[in-house]
């Protein structure tokens, strides 16, 4: 599975946020089907995120590159250190496992 083109293709057509303080949100209200960390996201966030992501039971991805890579992936021209999807449309991107 092509990660990237996973990730594009959630982006494109299904619902994800983009950030972590909606995405954080999310995880405490138990929207979120699965959460991907940029590699080097900020360890505070990082720790909120398996927190929160433990108690709902929801997976967590680790892109293998930095936010700036993570940014490209999903189509944006800016830096994203989390991406949570709370809908996978057409995308496989579920079936990427866990941590």
């Amino acid at each position: 599975m092509d990660l990237n083109r996973e990730i594009r293709q959630a982006v494109t057509s299904g619902k994800v946020i983009l950030g972590s303080d909606k995405g954080l949100k999310s995880l405490k209200l138990g929207q979120a089907k699965l959460v991907i960390l940029a590699v080097k996201c900020n360890e505070i966030v990082r720790a909120d995120v398996e927190q929160y992501a433990k108690l709902a039971g929801i997976p967590i991805h680790i892109f293998p590159g930095d936010s700036t890579e993570l940014g490209i992936a999903c189509g944006k021209p800016f830096l994203v250190n989390m991406m949570t999807v709370l809908d996978p449309g057409s995308s496989n991107i579920l079936n990427i496992g866990g941590k």
